[in-house]
């Protein structure tokens, strides 16, 4: 009986090991076992950096555009105006970005400036809105209204915006000089075009313009003018082209084969500039160079250098003003042309 009962416990003990080897051992056919402990010491995947620079074309047939994939809003108060310092650089899109607004709202925000986003200067001290609109200075025989009908927002919404600190338990009351938020409103931007102004369906027959014949003509397809850059001002309402940061004489290139129909300097903040009709349709824009190379009437082809880069004019730093015009017509966005 003893010998039975030792053999009975040799067998009990047995059997847990072997089941313990059979279901560690055991794994799927074509695939391989992997320690346990390699697994927890395996680190994981690192993140890529916040900061990419990511090209838009192969490597050298195209432009680097630099990706910020976080802008960085300043804080201020909610419902208060701040002012804001001009600094070189900057332009109305970009101060925009910075406090999370539409760029109309920079030129809405300050009277002067709704004449063209060009009027920037570095030290020019900016008001700030807490939220996209207009800030309306009180004009005689003003009241809210008015205001609604000039802005297209209702009095209430006025009346009753924290920043503008009525005492909505009493009637609004305008002062002369008193500076009403206008949240969500809108305004007038005016500005002139660069160069010569075009007379209606006569193009570049207007004064000012080469009239002569044509030299050469586009291919249809447009590049960049400048090689590595940084976008600082979009295409939108108050600015019919892009702007491109550059270093001071950086080399400026048509950016389609064309006859220069304007080379000189222009009185409403471009600077030097050049504007070349590509023959198809299309005319382009070159502004605030340190020096033009070409002159009127010139043929140049696509790539061909025609400036040297700079901030003449109105700028608060080195860049071109580009932009695409359809045949002395409307201004088009570059970013639907380029590649």
């Amino acid at each position: 009986m003893k010998h039975t009962l030792n053999i009975l416990l040799i067998i009990g003990s047995v059997v847990p090991i072997a089941a313990t080897v059979f279901v560690i051992s055991v794994k799927p056919a074509g695939t391989t076992a992997v320690p346990t402990a390699q697994l927890e010491s395996t680190p994981p995947p690192s993140l890529p950096p916040l900061k990419t620079i990511s090209p838009s074309q192969p490597e050298g047939s195209g432009i680097a555009r630099e990706i910020q994939l976080h802008t960085h809003i300043l804080d201020r108060p909610s419902n208060k105006i701040v002012q804001y310092t001009v600094q070189e650089g900057d332009s109305p899109s970009s101060i925009a970005k910075q406090f999370d607004l539409q760029p109309e709202t920079i030129l809405w925000g300050n009277e002067g400036l709704s004449a063209g986003a060009g009027n920037l200067k570095i030290g020019m001290s900016l008001s700030i809105l807490p939220v996209d609109g207009v800030l309306h200075t009180v004009q005689e025989g003003d009241t809210l209204e008015r205001l609604e009908t000039l802005h297209g927002i209702p009095a209430q919404d006025i009346f009753e915006f924290p920043g503008n600190d009525f005492d909505l338990t009493q009637p609004a009351e305008l002062t002369l000089g008193q500076q009403i938020i206008i949240p969500n409103g809108q305004g007038p931007i005016l500005w002139q075009a660069p160069g010569p102004v075009v007379v209606s369906g006569q193009g570049r027959n207007s004064p000012g313009f080469y009239s002569g014949a044509l030299i050469n003509f586009g291919t249809g397809y447009f590049i960049w003018p400048v090689n590595s850059y940084n976008i600082t001002q979009e295409f939108w309402s108050g600015h019919a082209g892009i702007d491109v940061s550059t270093d001071f004489r950086q080399p400026i290139f048509a950016s389609d084969s064309g006859t220069v129909i304007f080379s000189g300097w222009d009185d409403t903040g471009f600077g030097n500039l050049i504007i070349i009709d590509h023959g198809n349709g299309y005319w382009t824009y070159y502004g605030h160079n340190e020096a033009n190379l070409v002159s009127v009437g010139q043929g140049v082809v696509q790539g061909q250098q025609i400036a040297e880069s700079g901030k003449t004019g109105n700028s608060t730093g080195n860049h071109i003003d580009f932009r695409i015009r359809a045949d002395g017509g409307a201004f088009l966005n570059p970013f639907d042309f380029l590649p």
